[in-house]
């Protein structure tokens, strides 16, 4: 009996010792504290960006130290400044960006479905009278970033891209001007939206087509002279058509002062 037990306690001591040299090695292998390390502050979440297609550019004909006027725009997504970005391009070179991103998806017609997946009201019609319209435009003032306009289209986005709805009324009930007007003033002002774009360049260029809409709004939107600060809201969470863009557009806009 005093014999078994001996061995017991030998064995259990060899497996301790065992154990304990097994950690004593894990230990050693960790990185080190750092002293300096303030557990007080609590660990900074990372903002969700939207998923969406990145566009190739060639940077040979498009001068981005120039053209990127949003870039540094801490308060949106990469796929919300490069709108901005898509969008000056076409206004500093309109027959440029129509003969690179334009026209070329006249090829990609049959009938009145585009790339066999999208059926347009007009199909190659209006993208041919698209490619005249900006043939025809002389260059426009860059669009620079505004945080308001910005934000303004973010609070439409991202209340409507979590229904069904589309249109420029609210969830709230408000319209454009009445969003704009919460956070600076204008003398003019445009809204765009757009629906199932999971790209800045489609975003755009569908703007530009404008299939079905009579009065070519959105392009107009775009391509207004007037209009010199811009904001986007972006979301992919639209229940009907996944993606939704919000483009707010205005002319001499002043951002209201925070404290």
């Amino acid at each position: 009996m005093q014999k078994a037990l001996l061995l017991f306690c030998l064995s259990f001591l060899f497996t301790s010792c065992e154990t304990l040299e097994k950690l004593k090695a894990e230990l050693s292998s960790l990185p080190p504290v750092e002293e300096n390390t303030d557990y007080s502050k609590p660990e900074t979440k990372k903002i969700r960006q939207p998923w969406y297609s990145k566009d190739k550019i060639d940077e040979t004909v498009w001068d981005l130290s120039v053209l990127d006027t949003a870039r540094n725009s801490d308060y949106m997504y990469e796929i919300e400044k490069n709108i901005i970005l898509e969008m000056n391009m076409a206004r500093s070179n309109p027959k440029k960006y129509a003969e690179m991103y334009i026209e070329p998806r006249i090829k990609w017609f049959n009938g009145k479905v585009y790339n066999d997946l999208i059926v347009t009201k007009e199909g190659t019609a209006v993208v041919s009278e698209c490619v005249k319209f900006m043939n025809s435009q002389k260059s426009l003032p860059l669009l620079t970033p505004s945080k308001g306009l910005t934000q303004a289209a973010k609070d439409h986005v991202s209340t409507q891209s979590l229904t069904d709805q589309t249109g420029h009324t609210g969830t709230d009930g408000s319209d454009p001007f009445d969003r704009m007007k919460r956070y600076g003033t204008y003398t003019t002002a445009g809204e765009n939206i757009a629906y199932g774009q999971s790209s800045a360049r489609e975003v755009v260029v569908d703007l530009l087509i404008d299939d079905g809409v009579k009065s070519r709004g959105h392009r107009k939107n775009i391509m207004h002279r007037d209009f010199t600060a811009a904001g986007v809201g972006y979301a992919d969470s639209h229940q009907t058509y996944g993606y939704e863009c919000v483009i707010d557009f205005a002319g001499n806009y002043t951002e209201k002062q925070t404290n």
